[in-house]
């Protein structure tokens, strides 16, 4: 291809070296976490994006007599160079929502990220106001601060919960990473120059997903025709700035922005433990779902449930915690007054249920439940609340 050559001579020390595809699926296995429970794991209380889990980040230029150990170093490696990162990033969304989620019509939201490499292992923070998540280089834990409640979530990766922001965790590699990103989606398109000492990389990418029902069309980044913008230091590789637009209706309507990057900032206090006072709840154990039901009647059990807030039907829909904690004052009392037709949208496995909610303060909901299925066939709730 083309845009490789490109991109290869731009890239030092220069190797014109293409990975078989034998050699990338043996990577993939060593560099991707279980998706065991992707559900929930997805869900995050309850968000209303359901994005598809952004490409893995890969080295790309591999000599074919590289084992997958060797690899793993080398990724290591390159971690070390980068100890310490703070950066401020500007996104169009809502400061409660998951961090895959965007929105054209939205405020830009300030995101606080602190990158820091700890014993070999990458460790980050994003807060972004009224939603926190943070890792320790094995485990990802995410917060509302105003409902002191939380989710553990281990054997996943930085992607399922962040999304396109998974990328700036690693922003001396950023061009591999869109690279990887560029092979695994072929309607991508790159364009490379260099002018002076920076290296402007510029990629249109169509959105991924079906969107017969255009519902999820736009709702984050990877589910729109976006156009990702990075000028990179030609010698150092280090990320100096970087913007995504989403094209609409003809026009590009800028939804991310890197406002800032402090690289090696020793000197600043990096805040990568967990609070003490959210209580973190565990996502090995999922919800047994609602079987032998399709969507629509699902969706009407879980919704018909909420008037007399029964969780014997609840709790096998949804988290207990988390409904309890962020639904059950809203919600409890509220009346059915109608079901739609399902539908999906998007990248994800989400089946979307519209319904109308006679609220018990005497307001009418009209949105779609989110609904997925356990790896026993049963239905959970994933979103649309």
């Amino acid at each position: 291809m083309e845009d490789y050559k490109e991109i290869r001579e731009l890239l030092k020390p220069r190797r014109d070296i293409k990975a078989s595809d034998e050699l990338r699926r043996k990577v993939r296995m060593v560099f991707d976490n279980e998706r065991k429970n992707r559900m929930l794991k997805n869900w995050v209380f309850g968000g209303i994006s359901l994005s598809a889990v952004a490409a893995v980040l890969l080295l790309v230029f591999i000599p074919s007599g590289m084992s997958a150990k060797e690899i793993l170093s080398q990724a290591i490696e390159a971690m070390r160079k980068c100890e310490s990162i703070k950066m401020v990033v500007e996104a169009r969304t809502r400061p409660i929502e998951n961090f895959r989620y965007i929105c054209l019509d939205d405020e830009f939201v300030t995101h606080h990220i602190d990158i820091a490499v700890i014993d070999s292992l990458l460790s980050w923070r994003i807060d972004k106001g009224e939603r926190v998540a943070m890792s320790n280089g094995k485990d990802i834990y995410t917060w509302i601060p105003s409902v002191k409640l939380g989710l553990h979530l281990s054997d996943t990766g930085n992607e399922n919960v962040l999304g396109y922001m998974a990328n700036l965790l690693t922003p001396r590699r950023i061009l591999e990473a869109e690279l990887q990103n560029c092979i695994n989606n072929s309607n991508a398109e790159y364009t490379v120059t260099k002018s002076g000492s920076e290296i402007i990389l510029t990629i249109h990418a169509e959105a991924q997903g079906n969107f017969d029902n255009p519902y999820l069309l736009n709702s984050s980044i990877s589910e729109s025709e976006n156009v990702r913008r990075y000028i990179i230091d030609a010698n150092s590789k280090e990320l100096k700035s970087a913007t995504v637009s989403v094209i609409s209706k003809g026009r590009e309507i800028e939804v991310l922005k890197v406002l800032s990057i402090n690289y090696d900032s020793h000197n600043h206090n990096h805040n990568l433990s967990r609070p003490d006072d959210i209580k973190f709840v565990e996502t090995k154990n999922q919800p047994m779902g609602l079987k032998g039901l399709n969507a629509e009647e699902a969706a009407t059990a879980v919704l018909n449930a909420f008037t007399d807030w029964d969780e014997a039907i609840l709790d096998r829909a949804m988290i207990h915690e988390v409904s309890d904690a962020t639904y059950k004052e809203q919600f409890s009392g509220a009346k059915l007054i109608s079901i739609g037709r399902s539908f999906t949208s998007g990248s994800g496995h989400s089946t979307f249920v519209p319904y109308t909610l006679n609220l018990h303060d005497g307001t009418v909901q009209r949105h779609n439940i989110a609904l997925q299925k356990t790896d026993s066939g049963g239905w959970i709730v994933v979103g649309g609340l």
